[in-house]
């Protein structure tokens, strides 16, 4: 138990710094996915001379293949980003309640308890955010429907679509 503020500290300033630095490394690999895809998308479409070629060519499975690759959600939908929401919010909640209990049992200087007070404040109040986030994100993409399965949305298309 010899866990002080002088170790938690730097331990979950190193966590948060890389974490921020994997989102950003992802947002320009996702960047850089979605540029190669528009080029390779308008590459396509000009090889295809005529609407007529361009029907056939969406009949086929590879025109279905090319439907599929144009959707904005590549990985899970909505459905994903809120569970991700949820955890991360009750991960930051429980380090938050963590810190204040860690707090009310020690005996620390004045000043680094100020300190673990404001950074369990902080760390709980976030944690509450992004729960509240992710209860709000699923009310509004339930009643929009954004919560129904891919497969009940491939089915439609297909249907419509033969």
């Amino acid at each position: 138990m010899g866990w002080g503020i002088e170790v938690l500290i730097p331990l979950s300033a190193f966590a948060a710094s890389a974490w921020v630095v994997h989102i950003i490394v992802d947002g320009f690999r996702r960047r850089h996915q979605a540029r190669l895809a528009t080029e390779f998308h308008a590459k396509l479409l000009d090889r295809i001379g005529s609407a007529k070629e361009f029907g056939e060519f969406l009949n086929s499975s590879g025109g279905t293949k090319f439907l599929d690759s144009l959707t904005i959600e590549r990985e899970g939908g909505a459905h994903i980003r809120i569970l991700r929401a949820l955890q991360a919010g009750l991960v930051f909640l429980m380090l938050g309640l963590g810190l204040f209990i860690l707090l009310g049992n020690r005996n620390m200087p004045l000043e680094a308890e100020e300190g673990m007070a404001t950074f369990a404040t902080l760390m709980t109040s976030v944690g509450v955010g992004l729960l509240l986030a992710a209860s709000a994100s699923y009310l509004v993409s339930k009643r929009l429907g954004l919560m129904d399965d891919d497969r009940d949305r491939r089915s439609t298309h297909t249907v419509h679509s033969a």
